[in-house]
């Protein structure tokens, strides 16, 4: 089984991830990680698919919002944990979004996807797409040994689960070493750049035979 990407990358560089892939999203600011990202998910809807977004950068009601934009209907299964909102109070549980105390909770971030996890299951959703928007404020909580650990762990459990991981860094944020040690972690990535005049393009790589061509992004 494959999870389809059609429509979402460019023609000609990749239709569909494989069950258990997990993706590196990277790419500089303002490149369109966070779109990818979201119609990345968006487009299992088309088949089924639910999904999961943890989110270190907004919080759950914009990041909600901005998925419907996306689906431009009402999500099948759409659960979001929250790793901002509860610092500045008010955060409860819902039906939909899960909040964990701040982006260095990875204890919590790591219990609130087992309970999401479950609650797909209960509700017959057996595949799912999880996007994770971003780990780069992870890293200003956390060292990368922790990181390292903790996304082992992570990308295991998508993996073994059959799932579709998509989780977005902005490499220049970290130094060479942090990017190489984290990327050993999935099977492939997906970069971003901006050209001289503001295009975007966009490239595989780790999934295809060879690096593809670098390719505007419509």
């Amino acid at each position: 089984m494959t999870y389809n990407v059609d429509g979402v990358l460019p023609t000609g560089l990749v239709s569909g991830f494989d069950d258990g892939t997990n993706l590196l999203l990277s790419g500089p600011a303002m490149s369109g990680k966070r779109d990818l990202l979201l119609s990345l998910l968006a487009r299992g809807e088309a088949d089924g698919d639910g999904a999961v977004i943890v989110t270190a950068r907004d919080p759950a009601d914009e990041v909600a919002a901005e998925y419907a934009d996306v689906v431009d209907a009402e999500p099948q299964f759409l659960r979001i944990i929250d790793c901002v909102s509860a610092q500045s109070g008010g955060a409860t549980n819902g039906d939909n979004a899960h909040y964990v105390s701040s982006p260095g909770d990875l204890t919590g971030m790591g219990i609130e996807f087992s309970e999401v996890a479950r609650g797909a299951r209960d509700a017959g959703v057996d595949r799912l797409r999880v996007g994770f928007d971003s780990l780069s404020p992870l890293l200003m909580y956390v060292d990368l040994q922790r990181l390292f650990r903790f996304l082992h762990v992570f990308t295991s459990q998508i993996q073994s689960q059959g799932w579709l991981g998509v989780f977005s860094v902005d490499p220049e944020s970290h130094d060479e070493k942090t990017i190489n040690t984290i990327s050993q972690l999935f099977d492939g990535v997906v970069d971003l750049r901006l050209t001289d005049d503001g295009n975007r393009e966009v490239r595989v790589r780790g999934v295809t035979d060879a690096p593809t061509e670098w390719t505007p992004v419509e």
